[in-house]
């Protein structure tokens, strides 16, 4: 059984009405601006003017231990970074080719296609 492709975006454009419309956004309405409007202060906002006048308290930081690391921990933490970075960029690469793959078979059908 074939499904026309403008039958098949019809009913994608319908599951994606109802799916809009049966959840429940109230962004724009007003119960939504007055329930943001008094959340929002202009002295708790951290965006205020009156941020920059403040002095900041002093911060205890005597719980934190300093030392210099040695030369092993360091070498084992450059391994490490390394190893991520590594995956990081296989992963990276190979999401790259996964979204090459379908660009160049369009391109390879418009040019080479009769």
């Amino acid at each position: 059984m074939m499904i026309s492709r403008n039958t098949l975006s019809s009913a994608l454009l319908a599951v994606c009405v109802v799916v809009a419309t049966l959840t429940s956004a109230d962004a724009f309405t007003a119960q939504s601006l007055q329930t943001r409007a008094l959340t929002s202060s202009v002295a708790e906002s951290p965006t205020a003017l009156s941020v920059f006048g403040k002095k900041r308290e002093e911060e205890d930081l005597s719980f934190l231990e300093v030392r210099d690391l040695t030369r092993e921990e360091m070498l084992e933490i450059n391994k490490r970074n390394e190893e991520v970075m590594n995956r990081e960029l296989q992963a990276m690469t190979g999401i790259s080719v996964l979204f090459s793959i379908p660009i160049l078979y369009l391109c390879w059908v418009a040019f080479f296609s009769d």
